[in-house]
């Protein structure tokens, strides 16, 4: 098989929401952060706020049957010293650009029974476009594996740069409930699933699930709300919103949200924005009443009811809580859950950037972290 890449417009970004399904759901790509419906939406959302310009590659083979995809995108960047430079990225994410939503498991689309071939027809075409510095964020080890290859690989004179590395939790609900439960801490167990007693004791406790558009709208001010009260700012900016409403309209077929508000008699104490997608829920934002009972931590609480509600379902097999730490804690560790450590990493191929990031070696991780954010490197 001969395996042709080229280049995809705007226009066809926007009708191929079919055709992208059909190869991430024969690829090892991420079904939710990698699917169509998040990746359009994001694009749809900033790009023209952040005046991106796209460069989405698409592999198909002799009959013209979509095998892989590249979803990239390009800006300029302008530094206080001078340089110009044309940083390439994978969609879903605006690295030292401005924040967005964060898109995980960042990595190219490539059917599985031949991906390393893919993979490497759709770099290959990359390595002929005009770029300086690729930027691919929040890639799993495997993915940091193969940049890597990539990077040594002879010719391609790139400079290999880990820029952030963080660490996310995903439990498999595929083992037996009872045998996960008892692996965990005494404190975890008695917080997520022991304190649901204490909790009825006060009076009526149930789970309703946002379903229609009001729904949602109210559900998403509810999560303002509740994190306006404990971090002092919004979960979700305008923008941000404007995203979420778009991808919730354009789900696929193996994907669903999972949006649940925990009740106390009439009032709403916590909610989970969760999503599930292939054979995971993904749990993208949380939110409680944080003064609600000092016996009580309503955010674990809720979380216990999703896990457990995961591992009765015969379709799920994995609950990921995904990067991030908590306000005080790494309370996701807590779940006994397996890591999943996150790297984002930089190719460089500009001669002059190269001679700076070799440079920064030497200096202090915080204090080059701070001269690159200075630099807006």
């Amino acid at each position: 098989m001969t395996i042709h890449v080229r280049e995809l417009s705007e226009a066809r970004f926007l009708t191929m929401a079919e055709d992208w399904q059909r190869c991430l759901s024969l690829s090892d790509a991420d079904p939710l952060f990698m699917s169509w419906p998040w990746l359009y939406s994001w694009w749809e959302t900033w790009s023209q706020v952040l005046g991106l310009d796209l460069l989405l590659l698409g592999a198909f083979d002799d009959e013209g049957r979509l095998i892989g995809l590249g979803p990239f995108y390009t800006r300029y960047l302008e530094t206080p010293v001078g340089l110009r430079v044309k940083r390439l990225y994978v969609l879903g994410n605006a690295w030292r650009i401005e924040p967005t939503v964060r898109s995980e498991y960042s990595s190219l689309i490539a059917l599985s029974d031949d991906s390393q071939r893919i993979q490497s027809a759709l770099f290959d075409y990359l390595s002929n476009e005009p770029w300086d510095e690729l930027v691919v964020c929040d890639i799993t080890s495997t993915e940091l594996d193969y940049w890597k290859q990539v990077s040594g690989r002879t010719g391609a004179n790139l400079q290999y740069v880990v820029r952030s590395t963080d660490q996310g939790v995903r439990v498999n609900t595929a083992e037996d409930f009872d045998l996960w439960q008892s692996r965990l801490g005494r404190n975890t167990r008695l917080k997520a699933f022991n304190r649901r007693r204490y909790l009825r004791e006060l009076g009526a406790v149930h789970i309703e699930e946002a379903r229609s558009n009001e729904d949602f709208d109210a559900f998403f001010s509810v999560l303002n709300q509740f994190h306006e009260r404990r971090w002092g700012k919004h979960a979700f900016d305008d923008r941000a919103l404007h995203f979420h409403r778009r991808f919730i309209t354009r789900l696929s077929d193996n994907m669903r949200t999972r949006c649940t508000l925990l009740y106390h008699d009439s009032q709403c104490i916590s909610v989970l924005y969760d999503v599930e997608a292939g054979q995971g829920r993904y749990n993208l934002q949380s939110g409680y009443l944080e003064d609600f009972d000092a016996k009580l931590s309503l955010g674990t609480l809720h979380l216990g009811y999703a896990i457990e509600n995961c591992f009765s379902s015969d379709g799920c097999k994995y609950y990921d809580l995904l990067a991030g730490s908590g306000k005080s804690t790494h309370y996701k560790s807590h779940f006994r859950g397996e890591p999943v450590h996150f790297s984002t990493v930089q190719l460089v191929r500009h001669s002059v950037m190269q001679l700076i990031y070799r440079g920064q070696t030497t200096l202090p991780p915080k204090f080059r972290q701070k001269l690159n954010q200075y630099l807006k490197l």
